[in-house]
């Protein structure tokens, strides 16, 4: 939740600052970014994590938006557990008694009685067995090997998909063989659904798609990312997954003020995590910067949102000294419409109106 701070600042001076504002130097005021989350749950879960701790389930508005994406980390069941939870003593599901020293440090704990490798250690931790993971099955052949399975099951599951499938949950004899706890290719949910048989993005809109070969497979309600490849894929609801969520910078504030009113609620604002965080009204660039802004400005009460354009001394300028990039604004504006606001039904351009009308508005955090 963000505070607010007093503000003696007069309007008369908020004009004055705005008509010493710079218009060359800034970019961009916008700053998004994704957090990755290694535990699965199911989607419906997924989006309330992200909604109540970041902005919401990842959207992605552009092919670069992958790049951004690091969702390489995993945890992974392997046969290691503890029959008896009161006795320390580990054994492998082949029946061998753990001869292999490769505990994370500070594990297991008293409470654990399964083990997973994790990807970023590689080395092994102890969790309770109802934890859904991925897993590595063994092979016994001519040779050991290993084959990581992309599905999300306890310990019991993965344990009986090896038995079925390969010869059993995986046994790492010697620390060479979680060399191949590598890179793997599996599941990520976004926040791409289905809604009313149109597939929609839980946060915004985008018409960006990335789907996998065979896709979309219309049976299923809600889609994933793959780790690796980065393509896109139908997937049930119910099941659970990792997940990676969007952040940005952008604070939409729905109460209906007049420009002046938002620009002084916006440098108020105060932040309870970092006392140092300072806020402004935000400026806006055209194309990428303007298609990510606009997945916010919908979320607005009011039809537009004022941002940090004003008409000052014979020119237009950002409050926050960005460059003026927007071709097509009137020279000579009429002299009631000296302020710039977005409109929902406008996403390439930037609306002049009247400054003391009253709208929502939006602020972003330097």
């Amino acid at each position: 939740m963000m505070g607010m701070k007093s503000s003696s600042l007069p309007r008369a001076l908020i004009v004055l600052v705005l008509s010493s504002s710079t218009v060359s130097g800034l970019g961009s005021v916008v700053s998004t970014y994704y957090t990755y989350y290694e535990d699965h749950h199911t989607w419906l879960e997924a989006q309330s994590y992200c909604r109540q701790h970041h902005r919401d389930l990842a959207v992605l508005l552009k092919e670069s938006d992958k790049d951004n994406m690091d969702m390489k980390p995993y945890h992974a069941w392997i046969g290691l557990y503890r029959p008896d939870p009161e006795v320390n003593d580990w054994v492998w599901s082949s029946g061998h008694i753990d001869d292999f020293p490769s505990w994370s440090n500070n594990e297991p704990y008293r409470t654990d009685s399964c083990a997973y490798v994790s990807y970023d250690s590689q080395r092994i931790r102890g969790q309770d067995c109802a934890t859904h993971f991925f897993f590595f099955c063994h092979e016994i052949q001519d040779f050991l090997w290993y084959e990581f399975i992309p599905l999300s099951k306890n310990w019991s599951e993965a344990q009986d998909y090896c038995r079925q499938h390969y010869t059993d949950l995986a046994t790492f004899p010697d620390y060479i063989y979680i060399n191949d706890v590598g890179a793997k290719n599996f599941s990520v949910w976004i926040g791409l659904h289905k809604e009313e048989e149109t597939w929609k993005w839980s946060a915004g809109f985008s018409d960006y798609r990335s789907w996998d070969q065979g896709e979309p497979d219309n049976s299923s309600g809600c889609v994933s990312i793959s780790s690796f490849e980065k393509k896109m894929a139908t997937k049930n609801c119910n099941d659970s997954y990792p997940f990676i969520c969007s952040n940005d910078n952008i604070v939409v504030v729905k109460e209906n003020k007049t420009w002046e009113e938002a620009l002084e609620h916006c440098r108020a604002l105060t932040s309870p995590s970092n006392s140092h965080d300072v806020y402004d009204l935000v400026s806006v660039q055209p194309g990428d910067d303007q298609d990510y802004v606009m997945t916010r400005v919908i979320e607005a009460d009011t039809e537009e949102v004022w941002v940090s354009l004003r008409f000052l001394a014979g020119y237009w300028r950002w409050v926050t000294g960005a460059d003026m990039l927007y071709p097509d604004l009137p020279a000579c504006p009429l002299d009631w419409k000296h302020c710039g606001a977005l409109s929902k039904a406008n996403r390439t351009s930037v609306e002049t109106r009247d400054c003391v009308e009253r709208k929502n508005f939006l602020c972003y955090r330097k």
